[in-house]
């Protein structure tokens, strides 16, 4: 692959794959000391308000800063910043004499600075990656990110049973420091903007009003990301319930449902990469309707087997529709508007999760679970059929608005 040849890419490929690998150790880490601190699952509830509610508040502003602002120093100076909290959280963890509250500020500073980084971090792909090898660049970040969500739950319980829990804060913290080190050696091209006077509140409106007048892209907005991520947002606590009360396989088969979900995810990444998949539309509506037969076959066959394939073929889906959906939002929004854009995109899908996570916890006492999965793989599956008219839109350079004018 051409990417493999981009030095930019490349260097910042492999950062942040560090990062990745230094956070999975911090987000399993962070849950066991505070349920082993409070015994609460209260506490556990707020912490996941910590991680998600910030995020979701200062994200649509933060991609106006990455408009606005040099996306290398966001990308720097934020990873510093977190490098820093982590440093600092991780010496109160070593102390171990402290209020409850104070976990909860690290949580919510940690938040804030990775939302910052976010839309900084995800617009500046496209700028240093040519539009023909996007496809690979996000197959191999999906890729890398399914390695390390196999081996990094693996690493953390082995390294959680030997080691002060702490000092996984601080190879989270280390990890964010080194990566602010190899970042400063990328060269991201500054994207020229229209001269603007307005506001960052009047750019945030502008963002608002290009997605919602570009139809097609809402449309694959709403379809591929809220809707989507809606219906799959509960698929954790169904997978509980299945493995527990229905499949009767326990922690460990649950936990052999989850990592065939990673194995396919990095074998769908591994086709894409082979390109086996090329046309990243097909791929983006084959793979939303692999994951709609997946989850129906769940409920339709009730063997611990099938649901391991099932998984797996779901993970398969998954990775074909987060590369192509990816893709897609990174050549058809214009480059200058691709921070606030993707933030607020970004905010859509992440306020639909806990949504979907609500009415799938709540509809779980009043419906047969079998009955559920299989509504949820249909709803699924004809989202993916409903995005078929995207197939049609083959021009390059051009935005899928004026591509259907």
């Amino acid at each position: 692959m051409k990417v493999f040849k981009n030095k930019d890419f490349m260097i910042l490929w492999l950062g942040q794959n560090i990062s990745k690998l230094g956070t999975t150790l911090y987000d399993i880490a962070l849950m066991w000391y505070m349920y082993k601190k409070t015994g609460s699952s209260i506490a556990l509830g707020l912490s996941v308000l910590c991680f998600t509610v910030p995020s979701v508040l200062i994200a649509p502003l933060a991609g106006v800063f990455a408009d606005r602002f040099d996306k290398k120093k966001i990308i720097i100076n934020t990873d510093i910043l977190s490098g820093i909290i982590m440093l600092v959280f991780s010496y109160f963890i070593f102390v171990d004499k402290y209020p409850i509250y104070i976990l909860y500020i690290f949580m919510i500073l940690s938040s804030m600075v990775t939302a910052v980084f976010n839309p900084a971090i995800s617009s500046s792909i496209p700028v240093i990656v040519k539009e023909e090898d996007l496809k690979d660049a996000n197959t191999l970040n999906q890729m890398s990110s399914q390695i390390t969500n196999i081996l990094g739950p693996v690493l953390a319980g082995i390294l959680i049973s030997f080691m002060n829990i702490g000092l996984l804060f601080c190879i989270n913290g280390l990890s964010f420091l080194i990566c602010a080190i190899t970042e400063s050696f990328i060269v991201i091209p500054k994207v020229i903007i229209e001269t603007s006077t307005n506001g960052i509140g009047s750019q945030f409106k502008e963002g608002l009003k290009y997605i919602a007048s570009d139809k097609p892209l809402l449309y694959l907005v709403m379809a591929g990301g809220v809707i989507i991520n809606f219906f799959l947002a509960p698929l954790s606590i169904y997978e509980t319930i299945l493995s527990t009360k229905i499949l009767n396989v326990g922690s460990t088969g649950y936990g052999m449902m989850n990592s065939a979900i990673s194995a396919g995810a990095l074998l769908g990444a591994l086709l894409i990469m082979a390109n086996i998949f090329n046309d990243k539309y097909k791929m983006t509506v084959i793979g939303l309707c692999i994951e709609g037969i997946a989850v129906a076959f769940l409920g339709l066959v009730p063997n611990y087997y099938v649901a391991l394939l099932s998984e797996a073929i779901l993970g398969v889906g998954v990775a074909m529709a987060s590369v192509g959906i990816s893709t897609l939002y990174q050549t058809l929004i214009p480059k200058d508007k691709m921070g606030r854009v993707m933030a607020l995109v970004s905010t859509l899908c992440s306020v639909s999760v806990p949504l979907g996570t609500l009415l799938g916890s709540i509809i779980i006492a009043y419906m047969p679970l079998n009955i559920i999965l299989i509504i949820s793989g249909v709803f699924i599956l004809v989202t993916g059929f409903l995005l078929i008219p995207l197939l049609r839109i083959k021009t390059n350079n051009i935005s899928l608005d004026s591509a259907l004018k």
